[in-house]
């Protein structure tokens, strides 16, 4: 998840006339297909699909840029006194230290969102950004962004499948993969074909920075439906061994962090969103969502506090 996921379903999206009177014609009429599109696949075979997946981003990308900003992940707080955009600028800068960024390099972001930590990243390193996003609305709304912080030579962003890249092989001097595993990788083989794509665009010597949330085991019935709402995923999606699973691909693993304690003060300013913004929620989401998400929020947390782990990790394909 990032700090962006709302916990919006197709349903709600339809049924909440609130919605529709902050929107124009056009824009409802949007939303209205990524939800329908979003929805289809669960309610014929109740599971998530790489299209699905799309359109879940399509529907709540403006709601996640009102909210809580450009990053689409969860923040970091070393210090924990930083800011929410101080954290999340912090978890982007942690995740390019870890791919060794380096001036003049040509990096990776897979699952890139709007762009902003890859127009982060080039800014920062002096270096070229690509970015590949299955959200038809975030490539387009950070191609936008690119272009307005002027930074459309060093950043370009892609609508693309993660599992199915298209650059040859040995593309990029590094790879980053800032939270967006569990959205990426829809069904179980999904993770070994996202590390082969990894390993076969990178060059040898080339580094990884990876993070995203996991849990160490599955949650129980009722704690699974309420991620469900908060999430575009379940419990058993989240359970994994990212490390191993590098490793068992041939990545050699420079660093190796835990950063779930310095990502849980994320949750506080969710909370403080259906609190302290209460009014622009309930008018968008209209009143009987926003508790019900308020309620799941408060069985969410201890779940995810208890059972979760955030690896961020430096992996090096050898030469």
């Amino acid at each position: 998840m990032d700090a962006h996921k709302g916990s919006v379903s197709p349903k709600d999206v339809a049924a909440s006339g609130h919605r529709s009177a902050r929107l124009n014609p056009a824009e409802w009429a949007s939303k209205l297909w990524a939800a329908c599109r979003m929805g289809f696949p669960l309610v014929v075979c109740r599971r998530r699909t790489v299209r699905g997946v799309g359109a879940y981003f399509d529907l709540i990308t403006d709601d996640g840029r009102l909210f809580y900003g450009d990053s689409f992940h969860f923040g970091y707080y070393p210090q924990k006194t930083e800011t929410l955009a101080e954290a999340l600028d912090a978890h982007t800068d942690l995740v390019g230290r870890l791919a060794r960024v380096t001036p003049g390099a040509v990096v990776l972001d897979l699952g890139c969102g709007i762009g902003a930590p890859a127009a982060r990243i080039a800014r920062l390193n002096d270096c070229r950004v690509i970015g590949v996003n299955i959200s038809r609305e975030q490539v387009r709304e950070g191609r936008l962004l690119i272009d307005a912080l002027g930074l459309s030579e060093q950043v370009e962003l892609h609508r693309g499948n993660a599992l199915s890249l298209a650059f040859p092989d040995r593309s990029f001097d590094a790879v980053l993969c800032i939270e967006v595993a569990a959205d990426i990788c829809v069904t179980e083989n999904a993770r070994d074909r996202l590390v082969d794509e990894i390993w076969r665009v990178l060059r040898p010597g080339g580094y990884v920075g990876f993070s995203d949330l996991a849990l160490s085991e599955a949650p129980t019935r009722r704690e699974d439906k309420a991620l469900r709402a908060i999430f575009c995923h379940t419990g058993s999606e989240l359970v994994e061994n990212w490390p191993a699973r590098f490793a068992a691909h041939g990545f050699h693993i420079i660093e190796q962090h835990d950063i779930h304690a310095e990502t849980m003060p994320t949750w506080t300013h969710i909370q403080g969103v259906y609190s302290h913004q209460a009014e622009e929620v309930d008018r968008r989401y209209g009143k009987h969502l926003a508790d019900r998400t308020r309620r799941q929020l408060g069985e969410v947390i201890p779940m995810i506090r208890d059972l979760g782990t955030f690896p961020a990790l430096s992996l090096q394909k050898p030469i």
